[in-house]
């Protein structure tokens, strides 16, 4: 397990070398990285071209009443055909832990469409390794407007 800082801005390029990250962890990354420039760019192909086919997604948020609505849904069904152009992400403090051809990257993040925050929360990318190459398997978040002050404090 490494700590590896990334930054998922507006060119979401990684914010800073590894410490003690190995070849592997860096391919894991790299993979990550590929995914959330297509985001920026606003080219699904590009994003699907750094995932495994119609990855599952999933968007956590709670409602004012506190009840937590979960969203599950396909890669295509929501990413696949139309990218919103304007969103900036960027993630810090990720986790990456790695056996064999499975990975995690975990970590806050902040989201925000043409300069203003959308929300904060964690995101978790589960990759898988096929035919030699690291690929985004499945992407989960939370969806919290208010955790931003606290979510910059890790």
């Amino acid at each position: 397990m490494s700590l590896i800082a990334i930054g998922l801005a507006a060119s979401l390029s990684l914010a800073a070398s590894p410490v003690s990250a190995d070849a592997e962890d860096k391919a894991v990354l790299a993979a990550t990285q590929a995914f959330f420039d297509g985001l920026e760019a606003g080219d699904p192909a590009a994003m699907r071209a750094a995932a495994l086919p119609n990855i599952p997604m999933m968007a956590l948020s709670t409602k004012p009443d506190g009840v937590v609505d979960v969203r599950r849904f396909a890669f295509e069904d929501s990413f696949g055909k139309k990218v919103t152009l304007g969103l900036k992400e960027w993630m810090w403090s990720p986790v990456v832990v790695r056996r064999g051809a499975l990975a995690t990257v975990t970590g806050p993040f902040e989201i925000t469409r043409d300069g203003k925050t959308v929300h904060c929360g964690i995101n978790i990318f589960t990759l898988a390794k096929s035919e030699g190459a690291w690929k985004v398997a499945s992407v989960s978040w939370t969806a919290e407007p208010d955790a931003c002050p606290e979510l910059r404090k890790r």
